[in-house]
């Protein structure tokens, strides 16, 4: 009797403690997408994001090839929709990427462009929840074109160039 009383005490005083923390953080706005997340943050949400991609996706290979024409596609679909956040180049350096965080990824930057093309495009499909990313209601073969273009990112600038708009090679 002793022993379950000792536990009951103890679960109760955890969960007050975790109340009173979560609360701490609400009250001292912490949540505000002005601060930006530290390093655990991060980790932690970039691995919950890879747990998060089902295996399948991981696999997908993308069934577009990179013709002119479909680059162009993709580029026309990734101006007028992608753009406005990620920038021409891909840099996430917009006027709107300012104010979201997490941060705007570079598209250009390793971590991206280490991705696979079903990550990629999982990516795209579904959004990312808690992050300015939303899921798009693409036909999938837009999709993959913006796959292609994604990956064609990294030729048309480097990480430190100015933007440049992207354009199929």
């Amino acid at each position: 009797m002793r022993t379950a009383s000792i536990v009951a005490i103890t679960v109760t005083a955890l969960l007050l403690a975790i109340v009173v923390i979560c609360y701490s953080l609400l009250k001292s706005g912490d949540l505000s997408a002005r601060k930006k997340p530290g390093t655990f943050e991060r980790a932690v949400a970039n691995y919950a994001l890879n747990l998060s991609i089902p295996g399948a996706a991981k696999k997908a290979k993308n069934p577009v090839k990179a013709t002119p024409d479909a680059l162009a596609s993709g580029t026309k679909y990734y101006s007028e929709n992608c753009a406005v956040c990620h920038g021409n180049d891909g840099a996430g350096r917009t006027n709107p990427a300012k104010g979201l965080s997490p941060d705007v990824p570079d598209l250009r930057a390793t971590p991206v462009q280490k991705l696979t093309d079903g990550e990629i495009f999982y990516l795209i499909r579904n959004g990312i929840r808690f992050t300015g990313m939303p899921g798009w209601d693409f036909q999938d073969q837009e999709i993959w074109k913006l796959v292609l273009v994604t990956r064609q990112l990294p030729k048309q600038s480097s990480p430190n160039s100015p933007n440049k708009p992207a354009k199929p090679e």
